[in-house]
């Protein structure tokens, strides 16, 4: 008995000696992972703000409400009153707790202060709440396609939540702390990593405008019945975006469970379609710019059809006959335009819609921007030429198309555009000449004048633009369906241009589907709060136009 218990000690004694000489940092670390743990200290999310400083997305302090089952002990009184207060089942509550294999399950994230507290004033061995926060976006559905949002962790996967992640979300630190089996701290270690906070992010968008730019949206796409409309405001001498609005919207403080995918998009940056009409006055400058026409050149149009190979007949609305370069766009004539192009050689006019900024990326620096579609000019028949020439054939954004404006707004220089406020003189680059864009700028301002547009005038200003009505191609395939995009694109004042907006409604089913009569009611609503706003000086006069006087304008020269 002597030596069996010997024996037994000397194993005994071996087994101690080789576990705390031989194996003594492993055990010491795995005693560390059970004991010692890293507690994270939430950084403060950086504000987003508008450019008057106006908030549109902050954090506010919240709880998350977590349990380790293992641990969880109570009665049948604290697990009632505990499910209400968590706004759960019982058996979806029993169902959490009954998973011993881990030892943190969450209860409920992000929850306010004051019911976390009495969650935790039920004195419910096992669970525990952290501190963190939660995204707030004040403009709701009208803000929702600049901002973006957040996960439930506070990481932004939309908008510019998503562009300035890292800028907004700073560092997060840790403090080292003891803990016993049950998970309660019982030491501080000293050994602290301070969080470093977000920054702030002042965006370009006016608040007030990007509010103005929703509800006229709202107001257009439910008169007409339409799939969906889409507007964005830009500086003229900037490229700064004052606006940028889709409706429908969703609202970013909800749950994301309960979004529709096809709302959260922000069509203005993400969706491409052809431009249709609002693409000829940078057809018509290209050859504006070499000299092949001027304003005042005549051209027949003849009775309104033109045949181009044997596939394809140009047609107009209305037989116009011979008019002039100027009555070409004022009228909208796709004869007009192609008989334009017809003159130029492919890689020039190629190379003119690159300089415009199609098929390229405006520099907005948005999630999710597309480039558009611009065919190689090696690609190109006369079919493709002409039905560039008045916008099929091609695809860009909305964004592109108010940036490509901006040489008309700036004597022939383009600018770069972006949703962050910026300070000093913009550079752009230079794409036609000052006679060119002053010329097309006047052309503009007689389509609202005199031609396709006469509700996108504003009382006091004047306006120079461009209508849009597109076919929007079937989506299986095999050419055009029914459904329109009505567009309109345009600035003011023609004096001196501060604004440009560009206007997209798809897909209108009720009282008209053009584009002078969906999109450029949209452009004067907009433009006139911009204008006010700002406090820009009139530069043409009062009217009081009856909306029959403009009527006749439309039916005279529908697109």
């Amino acid at each position: 008995m002597i030596l069996i218990l010997l024996i037994l000690f000397a194993t005994l004694f071996s087994r101690a000696f080789y576990l705390q000489s031989m194996q003594k940092e492993f055990l010491q670390s795995k005693g560390g992972d059970i004991s010692n743990r890293n507690e994270k200290l939430h950084a403060f999310r950086g504000k987003i703000l508008d450019r008057n400083n106006e908030l549109l997305a902050a954090s506010s302090p919240v709880e998350t409400v977590w349990a380790n089952p293992s641990d969880v002990i109570m009665n049948k009184s604290q697990k009632n009153r505990l499910a209400l207060l968590l706004k759960m089942r019982k058996d979806h509550l029993d169902e959490r707790l009954d998973k011993k294999d881990t030892n943190h399950v969450y209860l409920r994230r992000q929850i306010a202060p004051e019911l976390a507290g009495k969650i935790m004033a039920l004195k419910i061995p096992g669970i525990y709440s952290e501190k963190n926060y939660r995204r707030y976006y004040p403009g709701k559905e009208a803000m929702a396609h600049v901002v973006g949002f957040t996960n439930v962790d506070g990481d932004g996967i939309e908008g510019i939540e998503l562009q300035s992640n890292k800028f907004l979300s700073g560092e997060h630190g840790f403090r080292k702390v003891l803990k016993n089996r049950k998970g309660n701290v019982v030491d501080d270690l000293q050994d602290i990593q301070i969080p470093v906070d977000g920054k702030d992010v002042i965006l370009s968008v006016d608040k007030r405008l990007q509010y103005a730019s929703y509800k006229a949206l709202e107001k257009a796409v439910e008169k007409h019945a339409a799939l969906s409309g889409s507007a964005v405001l830009i500086d003229a001498k900037t490229g700064e975006v004052l606006a940028m609005s889709n409706y429908p919207s969703f609202n970013p403080n909800t749950s994301r469970s309960s979004q529709r995918s096809e709302y959260i998009k922000n069509r203005v940056v993400t969706d491409i379609f052809e431009p249709g009409s609002t693409l000829k006055p940078l057809t018509v400058s290209a050859a504006l710019k070499n000299n092949s026409v001027t304003p005042d050149t005549l051209i027949d149009t003849a009775k309104g059809f033109y045949r181009v190979g044997k596939r394809l007949t140009v047609r107009d609305t209305h037989a116009n006959g011979i008019i002039t370069v100027k009555e070409i766009v004022q009228k909208s004539s796709n004869i007009g335009t192609t008989h334009i192009v017809e003159g130029l050689q492919a890689k020039y006019l190629w190379s003119m819609l690159n300089d415009f900024g199609l098929g390229a990326k405006t520099g907005i620096e948005y999630p999710g921007e597309v480039t558009g579609k611009v065919h190689h000019y090696k690609e190109w028949g006369e079919i493709e030429r002409a039905t560039i020439s008045y916008g099929y054939g091609i695809s860009s954004t909305l964004i592109q198309l108010a940036q490509a404006y901006t040489v008309f707004a700036n004597e022939g220089v383009i600018k770069p555009i972006t949703l962050f406020k910026e300070e000093g003189i913009i550079i752009g680059k230079r794409v036609v000449d000052k006679k060119t864009s002053n010329e097309m700028l006047a052309i503009l301002e007689s389509v609202v004048t005199e031609g396709t547009a006469p509700y996108a005038q504003v009382n006091g200003y004047r306006v120079a633009g461009k209508t849009g009505t597109a076919k929007k191609p079937n989506p299986n395939g095999g050419g055009y369906g029914k459904n329109y995009i009505g567009s309109f694109v345009g600035m003011a004042p023609v004096s001196n241009p501060r604004f440009i907006l560009a206007v997209m409604i798809d897909e209108p089913t009720i009282d008209g589907y053009y584009g002078g009569v969906v999109a450029a009611p949209v452009f004067s609503t907009i433009m006139s709060e911009a204008l006010k706003l700002y406090s820009i000086p009139q530069d043409g006069i009062e009217f009081d136009a009856p909306k029959e006087q403009k009527m006749v304008y439309l039916n005279k020269y529908d697109e």
